[in-house]
């Protein structure tokens, strides 16, 4: 599956009742953007406690706690490829233009 089809897959699943006070656009922007904020947060406090438990409890155990790694990640791009697709951002054409800037910076 190309970024194309897994941000239609999530059109799909999303379901965003508007609201008052903002254009339905933008109110759908600050929701968006505030979603990727709370799912990098769950992703944050996944990894977070993993390194506690691996250097501050007794033995060597996360407790399975990387298995939801993946899911943590997907959902902050799940909230990304929404945020594209409002914006009418092409993801592949934008990853391309950033990593040619970032080998462009970088590999010198």
């Amino acid at each position: 599956m190309d970024v194309k089809q897994m941000i239609e897959e999530t059109g799909k699943t999303w379901h965003f009742t508007k609201g008052a006070g903002y254009s339905d656009r933008e109110m759908e922007l600050q929701y968006l953007a505030l979603a990727v904020g709370a799912e990098a947060g769950e992703l944050q406090n996944l990894v977070k406690k993993m390194v506690r438990r691996k250097h501050h409890t007794e033995g060597h155990s996360s407790d399975g706690l990387e298995k939801d790694v993946p899911h943590e990640m997907i959902d902050v791009l799940y909230y990304i490829f929404r945020m594209a697709d409002l914006l009418e951002i092409d993801l592949e054409k934008a990853f391309t233009e950033k990593m040619e800037i970032n080998r462009a910076r970088y590999n010198k």
